[in-house]
């Protein structure tokens, strides 16, 4: 009795040990979709993040009478720059490993850089989010104005 015990514990954990490494499979793959998904984003990131700067740059010609606004804004754009190159230079598992390391070396820079980033993303969302509801809005308002037409001369009463 006591052997058959024994024998289903290590059977149990042997289905166990099973379904761990089909977890850690299945895991590698998912890593695996999302680096390749964000190697194929790098190039449109890194024109973006380009495109940032040149408008940040523009940004601060327009205000010659604020020498200072003018020479962090000039600062920021030249790091976002220096940014777009190492996200187009280096792979995403790079790229990970740096962030673990400023997250490690600076981690109230990062909490606030974290938070900042979701105060970004939300009112992102949110102004897409509105104006799709706007869109909406006006298409259902079209079509009521389309449906309920004023009454023509030929028409029933």
């Amino acid at each position: 009795m006591a052997g058959s015990r024994s024998r289903a514990r290590t059977r149990g954990q042997g289905n166990q040990g099973n379904r761990r490494s089909e977890g850690r499979a299945l895991f590698d793959d998912l890593l695996t979709m999302a680096g390749s998904l964000a190697e194929s984003r790098r190039e449109y990131a890194s024109g973006q993040l380009e495109t940032l700067a040149d408008t940040i740059r523009q940004f601060s010609v327009s205000l010659p009478a604020l020498p200072a606004v003018s020479t962090y804004a000039e600062t920021a754009a030249d790091s976002l720059e220096d940014l777009a190159g190492y996200v187009l230079d280096s792979d995403l598992p790079d790229m990970v490993s740096d962030a673990r390391e400023i997250a490690r070396r600076h981690p109230l820079a990062t909490l606030g850089g974290s938070i900042l980033a979701g105060l970004v993303i939300t009112q992102l969302v949110q102004n897409r989010a509105g104006a799709a509801r706007y869109a909406g809005r006006m298409r259902r308002a079209a079509g009521r104005r389309g449906r309920s037409r004023p009454p023509q001369a030929g028409d029933a009463p």
